[in-house]
């Protein structure tokens, strides 16, 4: 529902440009995700404060009416113009959990590049209801909560995306009982690199072909809750 040019968000941006929308956690995340309401990133801090500006103005709206409005904001960035070469990250609050929701979004996300825009980005707690061809034009990973669901997000043809407690290794690590191993986000064991230097996440056709998936050290302010929650991996 809100479209941001150029993200300050260090993390994300600091080499290119990086475009994002946010969407309100409550209207449009799934109940399912162990971190709604429950020490998500995304409800605290700046991005926090974005957020339940979004959720009191989209308060009374569906997911589905949420998603148009999202396309609506992606369709009318740059004045529906030419988009210069830049990357876009979807939903660095919420998310679209319906199918017809999702593949709106898609479709903006569709004429946004050709229009100019570069590679687009996201993750999904709602992999299982949402078939991984309604984001054709966007590299969508899996946000598995239970390490169990890893092989079924690769038989619905999601790269998984993984919270561990801490990393047991700086470098690609296995996940018992998992088929496949993963690697550590680089932003996180390294100052120097960001989600646009990396783009490990916006080529999620480039982790299928490596069989890895990628995985996120617990963070936040309520880090220690999280990582309550989540098993040591050895």
């Amino acid at each position: 529902m809100k479209y941001v040019v150029k993200s300050q968000n260090k993390k994300i941006s600091n080499k290119y440009q990086v475009d994002c929308t946010f969407a309100p956690i409550k209207q449009s995340c799934p109940d399912s995700c162990q971190l709604k309401n429950n020490g998500c990133y995304a409800s605290l801090s700046f991005v926090g404060m974005i957020n339940r500006k979004l959720e009191k103005e989209a308060e009374g709206l569906s997911a589905l009416e949420v998603a148009k409005l999202e396309a609506k904001a992606i369709d009318e960035s740059y004045d529906g113009k030419a988009v210069p070469n830049v990357l876009l990250r979807l939903h660095v609050s919420g998310e679209s959990t319906t199918i017809e929701g999702s593949k709106l979004i898609n479709k903006a996300v569709g004429k946004w590049k050709k229009r100019g825009g570069a590679e687009v980005w996201s993750y999904s707690h709602s992999w299982k209801d949402v078939p991984r061809s309604a984001w054709s034009n966007v590299s969508m990973l899996a946000s598995v909560d239970d390490y169990k669901d890893i092989a079924l997000a690769i038989e619905k043809e999601y790269v998984p995306a993984i919270v561990v407690n801490t990393f047991p290794k700086n470098k690609k690590f296995s996940v018992p009982g998992s088929p496949i191993d993963f690697l550590p986000c680089p932003a996180q064991v390294k100052e120097t690199v960001s989600c646009d230097s990396c783009q490990l996440c916006l080529r999620d056709d480039l982790l299928k072909s490596l069989n890895v998936g990628i995985a996120f050290q617990a963070h936040s302010a309520k880090v220690n809750s999280i990582k309550k929650r989540l098993p040591v991996i050895k």
